[in-house]
């Protein structure tokens, strides 16, 4: 059984509005003082707010009563079009015709044109199937450009009852009869702890742990800092805990070659926090083969991005045509890129590892 309820904007008044309960799980609409509307899905394991309009982002999540999302200066969404103005979400999707950082040679915004994205035919979905009840929500954007590429996104994020854990997909089509250049990472930002440690099925070695060393031109270094990039960039496995005396500041990036996966073609990543429970990022690589870790640690902005599953490194169109990284979509084609994010509890997480371990 499989239900959907169409969701348009004239739905959201002041007050917040339950408009749907599903075996345990429900879906309110809502209006942020900034005028921003948000869809906030219930189970009885936690919740998420969705930004139905603004790039689908997943402002906030919580799960078994801990807020998972990145700490920054934004008690709540701002309107704008540029992700940066408004920057404190759990979940965005960036690209898809363009992505990261833009080089000297680049016309294009930083991550493209996906984070802040606007949205309509937005759908609540609904039903259960062979894993159960679940509750979601998806939209479209369209793409459209003369002379460069027509393309439509439709996200969707789904919630299972009793589980901690959510299925992230996009569907990326190319509307053209021609190639389409594809650069896509879903930019998950977890909050870090201090003396979290990361597991992940990938070796801790500079072949396969690639600093960036590049700097945006959006951010500025102290010398400390480029210190610590020093030591890192031989050294990569210093990250394996995130200890509260090192440098995370602005930010740190690394690409990630070649992860190792298991039977389901899956690999797998965590933060296993000094209680034994841990977030985790699972996604097959075939297509996002460029995960890059990101790790913000300012104070005032407080972000892990264990694993951002990547079609291609974040240097922005130039550098990564130049790489040969930018993949095609061929006219009239499709791809499906899914992800699986959340949490697992002391149990699972320490089954998890042993899982990870073996496949090293």
């Amino acid at each position: 059984m499989e239900g959907k309820i169409r969701i348009e904007e004239r739905c959201f008044t002041e007050n917040e509005e339950k408009i749907l309960e599903y075996d345990g799980m429900s879906a309110t609409l809502c209006i942020y003082p900034s005028g921003v509307r948000a869809v906030r899905i219930d189970t009885d394991r936690g919740y998420i707010v969705v930004l139905p309009y603004m790039g689908q982002q997943i402002w906030d999540a919580e799960m078994d009563g801990r807020r998972l999302t990145m700490g920054s200066m934004f008690s709540y969404p701002k309107c704008t079009d540029f992700f940066l103005h408004t920057y404190g979400c759990f979940l965005m999707h960036c690209g898809a015709f363009r992505m990261g950082g833009p080089g000297p040679e680049d016309s294009h915004r930083l991550h493209g044109e996906l984070p802040c994205a606007p949205y309509t035919d937005v759908e609540l979905l609904f039903g259960t199937d062979n894993e159960g009840s679940f509750m979601g929500i998806t939209g479209l954007y369209e793409y459209d450009m003369a002379f460069t590429t027509h393309y439509t996104a439709k996200p969707s994020v789904t919630l299972r009852k009793g589980s901690t854990l959510l299925d992230i997909s996009m569907h990326i089509e190319n509307r053209s009869k021609y190639d389409m250049e594809l650069m896509y990472m879903c930019h998950i930002n977890y909050r870090p702890v201090d003396h979290g440690r990361i597991v992940q099925s990938l070796p801790w070695d500079p072949d396969h742990m690639v600093l960036r060393t590049s700097i945006p031109e959006h951010i500025s270094v102290s010398d400390s800092f480029l210190k610590f990039m020093d030591r890192l960039e031989v050294e990569p496995s210093l990250t394996d805990m995130l200890k509260p005396e090192d440098e995370y500041k602005p930010e740190l990036a690394i690409f990630m070659k070649e992860p190792k996966t298991d039977s389901q073609g899956l690999c797998h990543f965590m933060q296993v926090h000094p209680d034994g429970q841990a977030d985790y990022v699972g996604f097959n690589p075939e297509l996002m083969d460029h995960p890059t870790r990101w790790i913000m640690r300012t104070g005032e902005q407080e972000a892990l991005g264990i694993a951002l599953p990547s079609t291609c490194d974040p240097e922005g169109y130039t550098a990564e045509k130049r790489k040969g990284n930018i993949k095609l979509i061929a006219g009239g084609a499709s791809v499906i890129l899914a992800v699986k994010t959340g949490v697992l509890d002391k149990n699972r997480a320490a089954k998890m590892e042993k899982h990870i371990q073996s496949l090293m």
